[in-house]
This record gives structure tokens, C-alpha cells and sequence, in this order.
């Protein structure tokens, strides 16, 4: 009885707090647009040059890599970063843009990058949520917070049961 009292407790906490993840969404997203941007102009750039030289960005890269100059090795090797991070930023906001909450929550966890859920949160602010998303992701929250407290108290049940103890008064059967 008092697992239940305290599934129900810790469903209402999880419910509460997952409540707030499309307000965060919404910060993380924009924070992620703005990044985009920086990094294709950046790489845009660096693009611009490499088509000058009758390169492709791979190509580019790969020159600088191999140039002996330590400067030259360190742009090759940041610009090979930034290219792979622009890669991974623009998947996270296509998943984002998706309508499906539970790819939204799967996009933050494949993509997170720190930087940005860092500027997100100095950003957020908690809101009281009236969109499906927040519905379905307390929903989400209530569910987990709950089962996982069904979960834990498991054994505790199953040994209850093995001692033959009833669970309405506690006393041993005859």
C-alpha cells in the first residue's frame, strides 16, 4: 500500500517535471538555429576558398591536414570538426522539427551537445504547459516516475509474499 502511495508521489514529480521539456525543446531549438547559422557561414566560407582552388571541402581538408605547417594541420583538423558538428546540428533540428514528441526526446539524446543545452538553460524558464507536446510528455513522465518506483519496490513485494505475510494487516498466514 505504501509503494503505491509513493509510485503515485514520484509519478506526479516526473509527470511535473517532464511537463517542462518543451519549454527546454523550444530554448535548446533555438539556441541550435543560431548555431547553424554561425557554423554555415563558417563553413560556407571555408567552402568558398576551397572552390577557389578547384577544391571540394574533403579535398580542402585533406590539404591541410597533410601540410607540414602546424597552423595549416590545426585549421585542417578544426575545420574537419566544425563540418562534422554542422552535420550533426542540422540532423538534431530536422528531428526536431519533427511532430513526433518521442523522436524529439531520442533527437536531444542522439545530438545533445553541451555548448548549446548550456546557453538553453541559462535561457529557460519553467512554463506552465498547454501544448499536446507538454500534455504527452507528463503523460511520459507520469508513467515513468511511476513504473520505476513499481519496479524498485518489486522485491520488496516478492519477499512479503514469500514470507506469507498478508498484505493488508501484515501478519503471518497459519
Amino acid at each position: 500500500m505504501i509503494i503505491n502511495r509513493i509510485a503515485l508521489f514520484f509519478a506526479f514529480v516526473f509527470g511535473f517535471a517532464s511537463t517542462q521539456a518543451p519549454e527546454f525543446w523550444q530554448q535548446y531549438q533555438q539556441r541550435l538555429g543560431g548555431a547553424i547559422d554561425e557554423l554555415s557561414a563558417i563553413v560556407g566560407q571555408f567552402d568558398a576558398e576551397a572552390g577557389a582552388q578547384h577544391l571540394n571541402e574533403a579535398q580542402a581538408v585533406a590539404r591541410l591536414e597533410a601540410d607540414p605547417d602546424p597552423l595549416a594541420q590545426g585549421r585542417g583538423a578544426e575545420m574537419q570538426h566544425l563540418i562534422k558538428r554542422l552535420a550533426r546540428l542540422r540532423k538534431a533540428q530536422a528531428a526536431f522539427n519533427s511532430r513526433n514528441v518521442v523522436s524529439k526526446w531520442i533527437a536531444l539524446a542522439e545530438t545533445f551537445d553541451p555548448t548549446i543545452a548550456a546557453r538553453a538553460y541559462e535561457a529557460y524558464q519553467p512554463a506552465v504547459p498547454t501544448t499536446p507536446d507538454g500534455f504527452i510528455s507528463g503523460m511520459i513522465g507520469f508513467l515513468l516516475g511511476g513504473g520505476l518506483v513499481h519496479l524498485i519496490g518489486l522485491p520488496i513485494r516478492h519477499r512479503k509474499k514469500r514470507l506469507g505475510r498478508t498484505p493488508e494487516t501484515g501478519t503471518v498466514k497459519a
